[in-house]
């Protein structure tokens, strides 16, 4: 769970655990930011570095029950949907 301000100076914290939360998973990550009090673009820039890693890895980042806060910033920019459990790419045989 990431809680509190995540800004400029925040967001390398968030970052990292994030990053190794991935590494140790074998599917990805469902991140929770409900209690995100403030999230600006270092933040986002965050997120969307992480799901471009997760990808790569062929693994996922779902938001789950964002705060108001994130919602309105992913809704603003149009990045909702990449965190959504429907943006994962399908399996390929």
């Amino acid at each position: 769970m990431v809680n509190g301000e995540v800004d400029y100076e925040t967001a390398p914290v968030m970052s990292a655990a994030l990053r190794n939360a991935l590494r140790d998973s074998a599917e990805g990550v469902d991140v929770d930011l409900s209690a995100v009090r403030f999230w600006d673009c270092s933040a986002l820039n965050a997120l969307l570095r992480l799901r471009r890693e997760a990808l790569a890895h062929g693994k996922t980042v779902i938001v789950r029950s964002p705060s108001r806060t994130v919602r309105r910033v992913l809704g603003l920019t149009g990045t909702s949907r990449l965190f959504r459990p429907s943006a994962i790419p399908s399996a390929r045989p």
